[in-house]
């Protein structure tokens, strides 16, 4: 085994998280950094020059995570046997230098204010009792006002575009007024509302809800960053989510933060490794990361600091492999508290409509020309008589549809067959006419959900894979019929010709895709009892290991995790750089 010379932080992922950390902590140090990334190198030019190939990327996954070499496994509940995930479905996580970030659909949210006490409010307003005795929801140890700064410098770092509806507590005609307060506006202005975006927000209005554009990591005009990157506004080219940018105008570690961190001399990524485990002292303190390359080669990488910075699923099990004589059941694992607190995201189309004089031209755009409402979404109406906690935004269908993966299901509900000639006709006719409306919910944390290593199933190097555990709950069920009658209203007011509505949540299914949304499984807290990490990502029980990105998240609200992924990041780098390096070894 090679072992090569320390280096201050090694991080085992080279996504979103992990350019974060290195842009922000080795320009004004001295500090050393490696991050070992499973994937291959790319950049932007010249490897998306070309992409519009629907085929590779959207049907056969070319940016995605090699299932053939390391997956996970899932069953419904704790009696159930286990297979693995051998096709993508319900989420796709990539591989490459810039992790999942480079393929993603670029929605950037900041959670609401509420969101980060989710025990206390629904306690407060409705009374412990309406808490279901297998809920296992908590508050986050930090609020809105602790992460609003650290938001405000991402957004900037992105040149998110979008429209503030909360500046300093005024609200702001056409933003979110159901925001929390933000010290300053988007940098850049909405992306262009689509059509059938226009169509839905004339609706929302109609129906006296407040629709605002979706604020995007995407440019929607020439932007200069604060590193000095000049970068293009989007084309609108249909070809975006499972797809790298073309001209950068895309956020992502290539456009922002991987330049200026390499940019230093003392920032190297290792693309194509594998890491194997964290390896600790006697003490139970890491001391750096055991990995192969490509050739299969084995490898040591000392460090002072050692970061998981993968995917949700990698950091949970990298934490659960990483076992040694002072953490026998793993890093993080010494009160039984990683892998509990597993949420997802309940992301649905209950709504369906047929114009049939109209068009749409949802060949064009992104997944963010649309608009929003948030009236139904957290605690931002009353529950008092309904069955039910939490909720979710409401948005009308975007753009980036292409017909080799949506025409199979694209008249579902539509029409009493789904073959012939009649059906191929109207298919023909429709194909750019048919919108629906859509949710994405909360996803709350329940005793019988969670993560953990499956005792059957290896990878390709013979260790365990992460076994999931997870369905959705009665909560669930009855806040998907809510909603789905708003997203009918909604729809109605729109005034289409023909209208299909999907009344129930179906159990939940792997290989249905729905979102690369998992969050949980080492979520952050203010005691080890009940959490792996402190609010820094730092783990209790062995203090110079770190997790980033959505593991953290006690449980899940009904947005996009990435934005608030990217505000933590943020907020950690400065503490190991500003704090923990002048005292390691110390919790923050």
């Amino acid at each position: 085994m090679k072992r090569h010379a320390e280096v201050d932080i090694v991080t085992i992922g080279g996504g979103m998280t992990a350019s974060i950390l290195a842009s922000q902590i080795l320009p004004s140090t001295s500090r050393t950094m490696v991050s070992l990334e499973q994937g291959p190198a790319q950049w932007t030019y010249p490897d998306f020059a070309h992409n519009h190939d629907s085929l590779r990327y959207q049907n056969r996954y070319a940016m995605m995570q090699d299932l053939s070499q390391t997956t996970w496994t899932w069953r419904p509940d704790a009696r159930s046997p286990t297979l693995p995930y051998r096709q993508f479905g319900s989420f796709h996580p990539g591989e490459g230098l810039g992790g999942s970030m480079v393929h993603w659909t670029a929605l950037t949210w900041r959670f609401l204010p509420d969101d980060f006490r989710y025990r206390s409010v629904n306690q407060e307003r409705y009374g412990a009792d309406r808490i279901p005795d297998e809920m296992t929801v908590q508050d986050w140890p930090i609020g809105y006002d602790d992460l609003e700064p650290y938001y405000d410098r991402l957004e900037y770092d992105m040149g998110v575009s979008g429209l503030a509806g909360n500046l300093g507590g005024t609200i702001v005609p056409g933003g979110n007024p159901f925001e929390g307060p933000r010290e300053r506006g988007y940098p850049n202005p909405p992306l262009a509302d689509s059509a059938f975006g226009q169509l839905f927000s004339g609706a929302c209005q109609d129906l006296g809800l407040h629709p605002f554009p979706t604020p995007s990591g995407i440019l929607s005009r020439g932007w200069t960053d604060p590193y000095g990157h000049e970068r293009a506004g989007c084309l609108y080219c249909g070809f975006c989510t499972r797809y790298g940018c073309e001209v950068g105008a895309k956020t992502s570690p290539l456009t922002t933060w991987l330049p200026p961190a390499l940019e230093t001399g003392r920032y190297e990524v290792r693309t194509q490794c594998r890491a194997l485990e964290i390896e600790t002292a006697d003490d139970g303190r890491a001391t750096g990361v055991r990995y192969v390359d490509a050739r299969g080669e084995e490898h040591f990488q000392p460090a002072a600091v050692v970061v998981c910075s993968a995917f949700t699923f990698e950091n949970v099990r990298m934490l659960l492999l990483s076992r040694g004589g002072a953490h026998p059941d793993g890093i993080g694992n010494d009160r039984g508290q990683v892998g509990r607190n597993y949420t997802y995201q309940l992301i649905q189309s209950p709504a369906k409509g047929l114009w049939e004089d109209r068009t749409f031209q949802f060949y064009m755009g992104n997944g963010c020309t649309t608009e929003q409402i948030y009236d139904y979404n957290a605690d931002n109406f009353d529950h008092s008589d309904l069955d039910f906690l939490g909720g979710a935004q409401i948005s009308g269908q975007a753009g980036q549809r292409e017909p080799i993966s949506t025409v199979g299901t694209l008249l579902e509900g539509l029409t009493d067959r789904q073959w012939g000639a009649e059906w191929k006709s109207l298919l023909g006719r429709s194909w750019d006419s048919v919108g629906t409306v859509n949710i994405q919910g909360d996803s709350p944390a329940y005793a019988g959900n969670f993560l953990d290593l499956d005792p059957t199933w290896t990878d390709a190097w013979g260790l365990p894979m992460l076994r999931i555990t997870f369905d959705w709950r009665e909560n669930e069920r009855a806040m998907y019929r809510f909603l789905a009658g708003r997203c009918e209203e909604i729809l109605r007011a729109m005034n289409p010709d023909r209208v299909s509505v999907t009344r129930e949540l179906s159990p939940y299914r792997i290989d249905q895709y729905q979102s690369t949304h998992p969050t949980g499984g080492a979520i952050m807290g203010s005691d080890p009892g009940d959490s792996v990490t402190t609010s820094y990502g730092q783990v209790w029980d062995t203090p110079n290991v770190f997790v980033t990105g959505a593991a953290l998240y006690p449980q899940n609200p009904g947005a996009n995790p990435s934005g608030t992924v990217g505000a933590l990041a943020l907020r950690t780098a400065e503490a190991i750089r500003d704090r923990y390096f002048a005292a390691p070894g110390e919790l923050l």
